[in-house]
Order: C-alpha cells, then sequence, then structure tokens
C-alpha cells in the first residue's frame, strides 16, 4: 500500500496539484476569512451555505444542496465503483448576534470560527481547485462539500440527514475538522442535556426557607464535580452553561445548566448520564429537608408564612444532542490508507481513538470513516478568542489531498485503495 500511495503522489498529475495548493496558500487563508465572517450557528447555515455552493461552482463543478442545506460537488466514477465521502462542517458554536471581525496578532488570525471548521470548508474548496487545476479525475464516485449541524445544538443533523434519511450509501467517509496532524479513527458516544430545578419562588427574605432552585442546583453541581469517570473506557464529563435567577433579593422559581458527557462506551455513557439525574434529585430532596429547620422555627415562632413550606424542588431533563459512537481496529483498511498518505506527505500522524465529529454517525452505521485534521494551528477552540495560523498550512491541505486522491484513485494513473463494503 504504502508504494502505492509514493506512485500516485509521484504522479505528474498529483505533483502538479500539490505545487499549486503551495501557491494557492493565500487564496486558501482569504476564502477562510471570507466563510469564518459569515454568521453560521448550527441550524442557521443558510447564508454560509449559499456563498460555499457558490465557491465550488464559480469552479465550474455541479453542486448538490439538499433541504437542510447540506452542499455538495459530486464527481461521479465509473458504474459500480466505490463511493467516498469527503465533509466539512459550515456551522459554527456562535451564536448568530456574535460580533465577527478580522483581527490579527502576529502571525495569528482571530475571528470566532476562524478554524473550527472553517479551514476544512477552505480546504475542501483547496482540494477542489487544485484537482481541476490539474486535471484530476477520480477513479470512484467522490461526494466532497460541506454539510450542517455537526456543533451540539445541532446534533450531528447534516450528516443524520444524509445516512439516515436518504439512507445514502459510502464505502468511505472522512471528515476534515481541527487543526494539527490528527488522524482520528474512533467515535465516541456522547449525549449533551439540560437539567432544569423549578420550585415556586420568593422574596430573598419572606420566603427564607423555601426550597431554593439554585441552592440545590449548587448542590447537584458541586456532587457531579466529586464524580470519578473511568480511563479506560475513555469517559469525560462537564458541566457547559448555567442559567437562571430574577433578581438580587429574589429566590429564583427556574434554573437549569448543561451537561456534556462522553465516553469510549455507549453503556458507560449512558450510565453516568443516569447517574447525574439520580443525583440532581437526591439533591432536591437534600434541599426540601436542608431548610426544615428554618421553616419549623418560623412556624413555631407564631409568624404566618407567607409561603408553602411543603414546596419541594421539581426536576425536568431535556436532550438536545447526542450519538452512539463507533470503535474502529486502529489497522482496519481505511486508518492504514489515511497513514499512509499522511506518511508519504513527510506527516507522522497523531493517532486519536475517539473524538466527537461528523465521522460519528457513519461509524454507529458500520461505515469506515476516520476524522483528518487541517493545515496550520489553532487555539480557543470553541471560544470567542480562537485563533489560527496559518503558517505552512498548505503542507495540511497537501497532506488532505493525498488522503482523498489515495481513497479515490485518479483515473488513468491508479485505482482506489478503498474497497467496496457498503454499495455492492
Amino acid at each position: 500500500m504504502k508504494n502505492k500511495i509514493a506512485a500516485l503522489r509521484d504522479s505528474a498529475p498529483v505533483q502538479q496539484a500539490l505545487a499549486f495548493m503551495e501557491k494557492d496558500c493565500e487564496h486558501i487563508v482569504e476564502q477562510q476569512i471570507e466563510l469564518a465572517l459569515i454568521p453560521a450557528y448550527s441550524n442557521h447555515e443558510e447564508k454560509k451555505a449559499a456563498r460555499f455552493r457558490e465557491m465550488i461552482e464559480e469552479m465550474g463543478y455541479e453542486t448538490y444542496q439538499d433541504e437542510v442545506n447540506n452542499t455538495f460537488a459530486v464527481i461521479k466514477g465509473p458504474e459500480g465503483s466505490p463511493v467516498v465521502m469527503v465533509t466539512a462542517h459550515l456551522d459554527t458554536v456562535f451564536p448568530m448576534d456574535t460580533k465577527l471581525e478580522l483581527k490579527r496578532d502576529g502571525n495569528r488570525i482571530c475571528i470566532p470560527g476562524i478554524c473550527d471548521d472553517t479551514r476544512g470548508c477552505a480546504e475542501v474548496l483547496a482540494i477542489l481547485r487544485a484537482m481541476k487545476t490539474a486535471n484530476i479525475k477520480p477513479a470512484c464516485t467522490l461526494l466532497i462539500g460541506g454539510d450542517v449541524g455537526e456543533e451540539g445544538v445541532g446534533n450531528f443533523r447534516g450528516v443524520r440527514h444524509i445516512f439516515n434519511t436518504k439512507n445514502t450509501k459510502v464505502d468511505a467517509f472522512i471528515s476534515i475538522d481541527g487543526a494539527g496532524d490528527g488522524l482520528t479513527y474512533g467515535a465516541a458516544s456522547d449525549v449533551q442535556y439540560r437539567i432544569t430545578f423549578r420550585g415556586p419562588g420568593g422574596h430573598s427574605m419572606g420566603a427564607f426557607g423555601l426550597v431554593n432552585p439554585i441552592m440545590c442546583m449548587g448542590r447537584t453541581i458541586a456532587r457531579i464535580a466529586e464524580e470519578r469517570v473511568p480511563f479506560d473506557p475513555v469517559t469525560i464529563f462537564n458541566v457547559s452553561t448555567v442559567t437562571g435567577g430574577t433578581g438580587v433579593t429574589s429566590i429564583a422559581s427556574e434554573c437549569s445548566f448543561t451537561m456534556d458527557v462522553r465516553s469510549a462506551s455507549a453503556e458507560v455513557m449512558q450510565a453516568f448520564h443516569q447517574k447525574c439525574i439520580d443525583i440532581a434529585h437526591e439533591c432536591a430532596d437534600e434541599e426540601y429537608a436542608r431548610w426544615q429547620d428554618v421553616r419549623d422555627a418560623r412556624a413555631a415562632s407564631g409568624e404566618k408564612l407567607r409561603f408553602d413550606p411543603e414546596a419541594r424542588i421539581e426536576i425536568s431533563t431535556e436532550e438536545f444532542s447526542g450519538s452512539i459512537g463507533g470503535i474502529q481496529d486502529p489497522n482496519c483498511e481505511i486508518v492504514n490508507i489515511l497513514r499512509g498518505a499522511f506518511e508519504a506527505s513527510g506527516i507522522e500522524p497523531q493517532m486519536r481513538a475517539l473524538s466527537s465529529t461528523d465521522a460519528n454517525i457513519p461509524l454507529s452505521l458500520g461505515i469506515p470513516a476516520a476524522t483528518i485534521s487541517c493545515g496550520g494551528v489553532s487555539g480557543g477552540t470553541h471560544d470567542y478568542t480562537e485563533w489560527y495560523d496559518p503558517t505552512d498550512s498548505y503542507k495540511g491541505a497537501q497532506k488532505n489531498l493525498l488522503c482523498v486522491l489515495s481513497l479515490t484513485g485518479v483515473e488513468g494513473i491508479a485505482e482506489p485503495l478503498i474497497s467496496k463494503t457498503q454499495t455492492k
């Protein structure tokens, strides 16, 4: 396999495409900046998808955009050949009213969403442009473009639509996401949800002794923070956002926090998810018991209570995102091909067993899939301080081009290395 990838890399058309990518480096970054300045919060990607589609069509490719704004160039290969899908996600985690402006700090480009995953979208465009320039035609069918709703609240909406609604059949799936030298071959099972605490609320003095949703929530978060999760299977949890309260002199009637739980094991993930909910209910009971002596003292004093002393905290849970992942052998066919393309590009892949990306969905369906990183370096991901350093970033784009062509092959030069497993 290594010899075949090396021969493909050294072929005249691929060498032309790789050389073009180096010259095209500034243009790739320009398109990355342009796309990053278009608001595209998950489930609101319409404008970014429209511009992305224009950019593909300006190169002379035909595009397909579905009902949810997944946008792809479809390059058909010979009848009966494998089908490869390559995608980056168009959405970001930043709400639509986020101030998007270009700032520079030395080599760093600072815009919320500049890397995750706008760089991936820019590299998809760069791959298409390099193929067009070198007149490269894949030796199998290639679906390449951008999908929607990858981030948290999107819940992999775009890729779910592709595979679950459209019943799309592909033999290999590649997500281009993040910066660096990562090659991720597995997907974590995950769930994101909101736990809400409700009570009658009241005056902070007049209703002192009444159950307090915010104090109950604080007790719950503190208890969860003390929990331990296994390193094997790898499991993580995070309290993500906290909301609630009406004023400094009020006992709140409602508050909530969001949780993110992920694990290499779906069973471990589900068990810890349920444990967090159980803790919330236990803390609601503790909140009621905590103030019993205050209520008793106030009642014994002859004071007419201005609140219901029997009121309790009500707990509700809302899941808004989650998926079951999939684990692949690190020496399976698709991983070996991609590893070979990395190494042929002079890049040692940073092998990662787990992540949560668009590859979760195909992996959960048993479809060979992986996530490969873009060129360049980034920081502040998912924060308003997100930045991207494009120094020598073209090398990552070259590597990703070789990854794609190693899977698809090149007409007249090399056959696809990926086997037909899903589209027989």
